[in-house]
């Protein structure tokens, strides 16, 4: 069963089957469509469904953001700096397991 109101978890056990599909029941996809993003986690999988129109969705979550009151320079300058400060995390983190 799955639960209509998209604020609230629900959990459901699913089963791969022998070609290592996994069915996610009729509900699942009538509520979130057919199509999923696969992101791989270190303690798992998560199943993020895929809008019909990916570019749309992109500008609203923008706008919920945001970035559509930047220019592109702001936004290429956001997008450096956040690719900078996780090189240097990924470094600090090396540094410290070879110590």
């Amino acid at each position: 069963m799955v639960n209509r109101n998209r604020n609230l978890a629900m959990i459901e056990e699913a089963k791969l089957d022998e070609k290592g599909r996994i069915n996610v029941g009729q509900e699942a996809r009538i509520l979130y469509g057919d199509r999923f993003y696969v992101v791989k986690l270190s303690g798992g999988i998560l199943l993020i469904p895929k809008p019909k129109d990916p570019v749309t969705e992109l500008r609203k979550w923008g706008k919920k953001i945001g970035l559509d009151k930047q220019t592109a320079r702001d936004t290429t300058m956001l997008a450096v700096d956040q690719a900078n400060k996780e090189v240097e995390e990924r470094a600090n983190r090396r540094q410290k397991d070879m110590r």
